[in-house]
């Protein structure tokens, strides 16, 4: 699992850093809102630690900012403030969950883990989808038990895809998760790579739905 800590305590940062690290987390972190903007294109976590006073810009307009960049993000609120008024900012301006400091990192962890199941993350190393097997650690595909040799890119959407089999995503989406926001070309691309996917897996594997986006067709 992919962790981004945007906290501007150190010695906090570096704790929760240490701690997610402990739980084979890969983590990233940074101080400022904005930085972590940036970081969130790069880095694509699968959930976002996200402190409310930034030194910056306040955390609730991170959250908005990344909502928009990708629906799916998986952010949750850290702030000292516990007043009602206060959480539904953080979950209108697009929060998963609020944990109220001081917390214990056992409850953020859990949390962590349930917001990711419910974002459609997977904590095993291999995920199967009808016939498709995906081996997450090794980077590797089977289709029927066969190997199919994907670029980086191609992996990387039909992992986006797998990841969100239970819905229609949009070619601004995986645009934005795939390619990333920084990506100035066409977004043609996008259903080029989707044919490149269906002539090297299957030509059903991948459904279009037409003027909203695409699913996998898995059934």
């Amino acid at each position: 699992m992919k962790i981004l800590i945007v906290e501007d305590d150190e010695k906090l940062r570096r704790l929760l850093e240490l701690e997610y690290k402990h739980e084979n987390c890969t983590v990233k972190t940074c101080e400022f809102g904005e930085d972590a903007i940036l970081l969130y294109d790069k880095f694509k976590p699968d959930v976002v630690i996200l402190d409310v006073m930034l030194p910056d810009i306040d955390g609730t307009e991170v959250a908005k900012k990344i909502r928009k960049m990708d629906p799916t993000a998986g952010i949750i609120m850290l702030t000292a403030l516990s007043q009602k008024k206060d959480k539904l900012e953080g979950f209108e301006s697009g929060a998963d969950d609020y944990v109220v400091k001081p917390f214990d990192f056992e409850e953020l962890f859990a949390r962590t883990k349930a917001l990711a199941r419910r974002k459609g993350i997977t904590f095993e190393k291999e995920i199967k989808i009808g016939e498709l097997k995906i081996n997450l650690q090794k980077r590797e595909v089977l289709h029927k038990s066969k190997p199919v040799n994907l670029s980086k890119t191609e992996f990387d959407l039909l992992f986006y895809l797998v990841k969100n089999s239970n819905r229609t995503v949009s070619k601004e989406e995986i645009l934005n998760a795939v390619w990333g926001i920084s990506y100035e070309g066409s977004e043609n691309i996008v259903e080029v790579y989707i044919n490149y996917l269906r002539k090297k897996i299957s030509p059903d594997l991948i459904k279009t739905i037409r003027g909203v986006g695409y699913t996998i067709n898995w059934r």
